[in-house]
Parts: structure tokens; C-alpha cells; sequence
């Protein structure tokens, strides 16, 4: 009995050879740090924007992650999701960066951008972020509001996530929760 077929092993091959190639590290190096702090403000305004309710959302939780840029890739079976983020107390100071990572195996093909912001509801679900204990996929939905604009969403599992493009706010797309690694500011000076 034939367990792997040419086809998949070589796609199993190409994964390992790819992955370590599409991971990074959780914070960017030292002298694009402060180019990608205004990166991910910037991309924060896009959802304050975009999002109604979203400032007022952020000021009452645990804080919030800004990823200005996440990648996808794919190249016939295999690809994955991989960017960093900003990570922000509820007062908007920033405390850390964070980082997303997954390799996957399946059929894809491609590549393409988008900004992503999670919101932290509260305390704890700040401390099972840090210390890497969260878990779960979640989705990033869209609830309509006035034109051009959507509302902010509940928590799920003390977590909203929002994703958009260039064309605007984006349904559908879940993020594994224990792919989003975490490293303090204190812990890189």
C-alpha cells in the first residue's frame, strides 16, 4: 500500500524547505523600528476609519494588536500567513510586537496583502496572549453600518479581529489564534 503519492511528498518536501524561508521574527530589526510603529498607526487610523465604534472598543479592552501588513503565499500546495504587528495597552502605548506565522499544506496559489487588527477584551485574555496560552480560530466579520463603514463587532473568546485591503473591510477570514507570537519591549532593550 502506497502511503504518499510523488506528488505529495514533493510537496511535503517543498514545505520544509519553504517554511523556514516565509517565517519571521517577532520584531522588526532595530532601525525600521520606528518606521513600522508609524506604519501601524497608520493602519490603526485606516480601521478608526473604517470600523465604527472601533476607538471606543479599544479604550475599554485589554489592548490591541495593529498588524499593518500581513502576507499570504501559496504556491500550488503549499503557503501560508506571515507578518508583524504593533502590540498597544488600551491608551494607545505601545508595549510590544507581535508576530503571525503559518505555514499550511493544500492548494493555493498566489499572493496578497492585507491589515489586520485584534482587539484584546480584557486583562486576561492580554496575559494568555503574552505568555502564548490563547487558542481558537476566530473570524473577522463585518456587521454593515452607515455606508462605507462597518460596526464593531462582539468579542469571541475575548477577541475581535478586523481584516481589510485596499478595497475595504474583509469577511470571512480567520486567524489561529496560536499562530500570534508575542515579544515585550522590555525584553529587546
Amino acid at each position: 500500500m502506497k502511503l504518499f503519492t510523488s506528488a505529495t511528498l514533493s510537496a511535503i518536501v517543498l514545505a520544509t524547505a519553504i517554511a523556514p524561508l516565509a517565517s519571521c521574527n517577532t520584531a522588526p530589526k532595530y532601525a525600521n523600528r520606528k518606521s513600522f510603529t508609524l506604519e501601524a498607526k497608520a493602519a490603526e487610523s485606516w480601521f478608526e476609519e473604517n470600523v465604527s465604534g472601533f476607538r471606543e472598543q479599544v479604550g475599554k479592552s485589554g489592548g490591541y494588536i495593529i498588524f499593518p501588513d500581513i502576507g499570504e503565499w501559496g504556491v500550488i500546495f503549499v503557503g501560508g500567513t506571515f507578518g508583524r504587528g504593533a502590540v498597544f495597552s488600551a491608551d494607545g502605548t505601545q508595549i510590544g510586537w507581535a508576530a503571525i506565522n503559518r505555514t499550511a499544506l493544500g492548494v493555493t496559489l498566489g499572493v496578497q496583502g492585507q491589515k489586520m487588527a485584534i482587539v484584546l477584551e480584557n486583562a486576561d485574555t492580554m496575559r494568555k496572549f503574552k505568555d502564548g496560552t490563547w487558542s481558537g480560530d476566530i473570524a473577522a466579520t463585518v456587521v454593515a453600518a452607515e455606508a462605507g463603514t462597518a460596526a464593531s463587532k462582539q468579542f469571541d473568546r475575548g477577541v475581535a479581529v478586523y481584516v481589510g485591503d485596499q478595497s475595504g473591510l474583509m469577511a470571512g477570514v480567520s486567524i489561529a489564534l496560536s499562530h500570534v507570537r508575542y515579544k515585550s519591549l522590555a525584553d529587546l532593550e
